[in-house]
């Protein structure tokens, strides 16, 4: 079996490691095809002629530098600094898949379960789309009601190609498509302080999720002594767009 050239660029030594014993079961968690888990020949697809490149891992800076339009769940337009205000805890995804994704999501869940309600009232949770050609706003608010993810705590969003390479060098998050249109990424879950610049990453799939809710705290209630700051007005869900944004939704990722 010819194994992913992405993920070895993103997990360096993977294909060499789970070539052995491992690969469907550790190949589904980094491509996100865990639900064929059952059928060699469908996971073989998932690996199969990786054609396309990694985005690089090489940004650095604020997200809300980002000069570019992205289109929430509802069709509310918003810019990425319209986020700023609250601490954010940030990850990529993809609404159709079935492995990464879904761990890391349910990670992003655990911890705001575990967050002190102080805590929670000042934190946002933020998750956008590799794949904006096919996730669309429809499908990314229908992926919200299955997942039952908080409009007041959570933003989903999507963006045009660009942007969203952009943002993943940011992120250092690395991605890419095959032949097939299968993505390979990397599990990447951030922390963005009230400016949007990275204060911690947590990269895989063992992550200590005490640790990263202890971080959260700490960056997120002022210190003792300190005046509160106060909070964004800016809902999860996004902040009415300004009336120079366009309204139409198609135009974000066709």
């Amino acid at each position: 079996m010819k194994c992913a050239t992405i993920a070895n660029r993103i997990l360096p030594g993977f294909c060499a490691v789970i070539s052995i014993t491992l690969v469907p079961a550790a190949l589904s968690l980094v491509t996100g095809c865990a639900g064929s888990l059952n059928s060699e020949s469908r996971m073989a697809d998932c690996c199969r002629n990786p054609a396309a490149a990694v985005s690089p891992a090489s940004g650095t800076g604020s997200v809300g530098d980002i000069d570019a339009l992205w289109e929430t769940d509802a069709g509310t337009k918003i810019q990425l600094r319209q986020l700023n205000g609250r601490v954010r805890v940030i990850s990529m995804f993809y609404a159709t898949c079935q492995g990464v994704c879904v761990i890391t999501k349910n990670d992003m869940q655990t911890i705001e379960a575990s967050l002190s309600p102080a805590a929670r009232e000042r934190v946002g949770f933020v998750l956008v789309t590799l794949d904006p050609r096919r996730d669309t706003a429809a499908d990314l608010g229908a992926y919200r009601r299955a997942e039952a993810l908080s409009p007041g705590r959570w933003t989903l969003l999507r963006g045009d190609e660009a942007a969203t390479k952009k943002l993943a060098g940011i992120l250092h998050v690395g991605y890419g498509r095959d032949d097939s249109g299968q993505f390979v990424h990397s599990s990447e879950l951030i922390v963005l302080d009230d400016s949007g610049r990275i204060i911690h990453q947590h990269g895989g799939l063992r992550a200590d999720l005490a640790a990263i809710t202890r971080e959260i705290e700490a960056a997120a209630l002022p210190k003792t002594g300190a005046p509160n700051r106060p909070l964004s007005s800016t809902s999860a869900s996004g902040p009415p767009p300004p009336a120079s944004i366009p309204a139409s939704p198609s135009k974000v990722g066709s």
